[in-house]
């Protein structure tokens, strides 16, 4: 069966709106593409999405009790009445709690915070918390990116004599929370139109409220670039009301004026003093030091930090949010380190779907990353567990096609509680039943998904061509920004690119520089992480890129550049021919079979060159169809078009060497023996291109009158064997090479290493013998009782039976003539 690295998918939109849109919006055509792509189809809706003036607000009093708040926070403030603010440990929580703060100071209320300590309170309102608010007198406690699931706590609140404003953002229980008011947008109940605030987005519509009616202007140079960290750290989707709160918030961080002292105490520290500030930076950057110091239990630091009124404080505070950040890396890469080696141990990674691990030495604010960090790297859902005692606290991550939440329901008995979402989770449960929930996660997402759902998918939005690759274009795409989830950043495929220059760059030649060639136009092109590829690709290969458009100024010259994301047909690349063609091909090549290919001039060659959109057609729109293919080349061209499906075209067609699988409505078969196939099985078949060996082609030809058969092969694929021939078949003057290597050794037994033993060989002989070619000879030269080799664990174990004698016509063995006959089909 062959498997997939990634597959690609295009966007597969109406674009019949596009001059529309480019006549009403006076955008480019790329642009009003990736509008529509982005499901903005209307003029109208693509002009809501553009406008991002901070008066497009939504009135915050549409959302479900938002009166009642204002109006019991008001009458707190007018009483001099003391008010609680109740976050969450992480970046939404510090940011909510902040912006709260912030503005409540300025109407003069009389305010605490708590923030509950992650590893000894957990998550949310806690009885232990309640009672310390209560010795502190408070009379109002308003909850931010918290309370929606705390009805029990609610109700000691209650009972304490304390009022309770929760505002939240997380998914609503069947029962709400028995209190003054519970603003969160998504209450079944509440109409307010944009259900994807972040916790800071709801706590900056209470303040939005408040302003109204006291009357107080809200200060957005002080709190909005702090809601806008908040919303993007907690990876909320950059659309709608988020889009305004976080271009606005990023405008003004980057006009660096009036800007948040605390904020600006973290910028320097993080080395972003001076440079444009984007949404990565906020994900990357920022957020993981808001959210180290609660990982690792008091995340107080960040909310001093930003209600601080002294610069040296604010830089005091965010320097320890730093050291935090780096103690949080340093215990994050030795549990990822320790999970690498279990995952060695304890999984097999064909057969696990689900990637379970436990530890009594892991941190458990930290798992969470790990997590994610291990499922981007395997793309499988990860779930790490941190044992403490008889209890275990879990993190999961998981992969786009799984919902995880919706799986643990399924696994519900077997924890103590848990909580989430479709793509993240948390877990209490009992250290001993996490053997038996590892084997029913496995079970149930084994019966959730198919093998291509954990195949990864790369989203391009359209191709492109050298007449969009101009500045004005990219700054128009620039007001697209800011990128993040449901808004990502465009990527584009540049096809059949020719390399007009290549080289190393960076550290440790990690990265690739590229010059970009097609139809005579030429751009720079930038590969971060690519470098491993400079002596695989060439100086005039042609590649298809998936990339990005920026400018690049250097100099004082500003000019477009590619950043490319990924390069389409790598893998061709990386080897001559991959491992299992090479395996099919020496079984086939064995076959003896005394029939001739048919005279080239009674073939009815097919005259077109459409035969690769043919097959892609019909394996997305049909069933019971099978194609035979024999030739790499076409292969390869076959294979990069079904990658560019998506995983559509790889669900319904099994693609697999010599025999046909029926589990799938399709086949596609790779060098078949055509004896071997029942072709009852299927209403089509399609003969792709000419087999390479005498394996009945003539007889198959003659039979395959009753069968609804379409012979696509053209003039190319004679060329197109020959060529592949010539990669298998090793010349006279290269067996004798590899002969001469071993004239002194007879009688002796040795192991080679045959990459390092071919580096020598060809170096000290000017010669090009692959390692499919190696290994041919080396099973000629055991046919002539020369030698005896097995090859074991990577390397050949050798024996040199007889001395070589130069005299002998090798051309003239049997093995080497049946090959060398293979490309006589002219």
């Amino acid at each position: 069966m062959v498997k997939f690295d990634k597959v690609y998918s295009l966007y597969r939109e109406d674009y019949s709106e596009v001059d529309t849109l480019c006549k009403e919006l006076n955008i480019s055509p790329l642009m009003a593409k990736v509008l529509i792509n982005r499901g903005f189809c209307k003029v109208q809706e693509a002009r809501n999405f553009l406008n991002t003036d901070l008066d497009s607000l939504i009135d915050p009093f549409l959302l479900k009790d938002m009166e009642q708040a204002v109006a019991r926070i008001i009458k707190a403030i007018e009483s001099d009445e003391k008010i609680c603010i109740y976050g969450d440990y992480d970046a939404d929580g510090v940011t909510s709690t902040s912006v709260l703060l912030l503005f409540l100071e300025k109407t003069g209320a009389n305010c605490i915070y708590y923030l509950p300590n992650r590893l000894e309170e957990g998550y949310g309102l806690n009885k232990n918390a309640v009672d310390k608010i209560s010795d502190l007198e408070a009379s109002l406690v308003i909850t931010v990116d918290c309370g929606i699931t705390n009805i029990e706590e609610v109700d000691y609140l209650n009972k304490k004599g304390i009022d309770v404003i929760v505002t939240d953002h997380h998914q609503c229980g069947e029962v709400l929370p028995n209190c003054v008011a519970v603003i969160n947008p998504n209450r079944e109940d509440c109409s307010y139109p944009f259900k994807k605030l972040a916790g800071v987005g709801v706590a900056f519509k209470l303040v939005q409220g408040l302003s109204e009616k006291l009357g107080i202007s809200i200060d957005y140079e002080q709190i909005l670039p702090i809601v806008a960290v908040g919303t993007v750290a907690d990876v909320m989707p950059l659309v709608g009301e988020n889009r305004v709160i976080v271009k606005n918030g990023l405008k003004i961080v980057n006009n660096r004026q009036r800007l948040n002292i605390g904020l600006e105490a973290l910028l320097e520290v993080s080395g972003l003093k001076n440079k444009e500030i984007s949404s990565y930076h906020i994900g990357f950057v920022l957020g993981p030091r808001l959210n180290a110091s609660g990982r690792l239990g008091v995340a107080s630091t960040g909310v001093e930090m930003f209600v601080s009124k002294n610069y040296e404080k604010a830089f005091t505070l965010a320097k320890e949010l730093d050291e935090e950040n780096k103690k949080r890396q340093e215990i994050e890469d030795g549990i990822l380190k320790e999970a690498e080696e279990l995952i060695k141990q304890q999984v097999d990674l064909e057969k696990d779907k689900v990637i379970v691990l436990a530890s009594d030495k892991w941190h458990s604010g930290i798992i969470g990353i790990c997590a994610s960090k291990l499922t981007d790297k395997y793309f499988k859902p990860t779930i790490l567990f941190a044992i403490e005692g008889d209890l275990a606290r879990g993190s999961a991550r998981s992969i786009p096609t799984l919902d995880i939440y919706d799986s643990l329901t399924k696994c519900g008995g077997l924890f103590e509680k848990f909580g989430g979402h479709k793509q993240a989770a948390g877990i209490s449960i009992k250290t001993q039943n996490i053997e038996a929930f590892r084997k029913k996660i496995n079970n149930i997402v084994i019966d959730s998904l198919d093998e291509e759902d954990f195949i990864p998918k790369i989203s391009i939005d359209c191709e492109i061509g050298p007449e969009d690759i101009n500045l004005e274009t990219i700054m128009e795409l620039k007001e697209l920004e800011p990128f993040g989830i449901e808004n990502p950043s465009p990527q584009f495929i540049y096809r059949e690119a020719l390399i007009d220059n290549i080289r190393s760059v960076g550290r440790d030649n990690k990265h690739l520089k590229l010059v970009l060639e097609k139809d005579n136009n030429k751009v720079d092109a930038i590969a971060f992480n690519f470098g491993k590829y400079e002596n695989i690709l060439e100086v005039g290969d042609s590649i298809n890129v998936i990339t990005t458009l920026e400018i690049n100024e250097y100099m004082g010259m500003v000019n477009p550049q590619f950043k490319i994301r990924d390069i389409a047909d790598i893998e061709l690349y990386q080897s001559n021919l991959d491992k299992d063609y090479y395996y099919h091909i020496k079984k086939c090549l064995k076959l003896k079979n005394k029939q001739n290919y048919p005279d080239p001039s009674n073939l009815n060659f097919y005259p077109k060159d459409d035969r690769v959109e043919i097959i892609i057609d019909k394996l997305k729109n049909e069933d019971s169809i099978l194609v035979l293919v024999f030739n790499y080349y076409n292969l390869q061209e076959i294979l990069k078009a079904i990658k560019m499906e998506g995983r559509d075209i790889i669900k319904r067609t099994s693609i697999t060497y010599n025999l046909s699988d029926k589990t799938k409505p399709n086949s596609l078969v790779i060098l078949p023996i055509l004896s071997e196939i029942d072709f009852k099985d299927y209403e089509k078949v399609i003969l792709y291109d000419l087999n390479l060996n005498k394996d009945g082609l003539l007889d198959f030809m003659n039979n395959s009158k009753d069968l609804n058969i379409e012979f696509l092969f053209t003039k190319k694929d004679i060329e197109k064997n020959k060529k592949l021939m010539n990669i298998f078949s090793p010349t006279a003057e290269e067996m004798k090479v590899v002969c001469k290597t071993f004239t002194a050794m007879k009688g002796k037994g040795f192991k080679v290493e045959p990459d390092t033993y071919l580096s020598s060989i060809n170096r000290k002989t000017n010669q090009n013998i692959t390692r499919f070619k190696l290994d041919l000879i080396f099973e000629i030269l055991k046919d002539m009782d020369f030698i005896d080799f097995i090859n074991k664990d990577g390397f050949y174990f050798i024996k040199v039976l007889t001395a070589f004698n130069e005299k002998i016509d090798i051309i003239e063995r049997a093995k080497v003539k049946y090959l060398y006959s293979l490309n006589n089909f002219s």
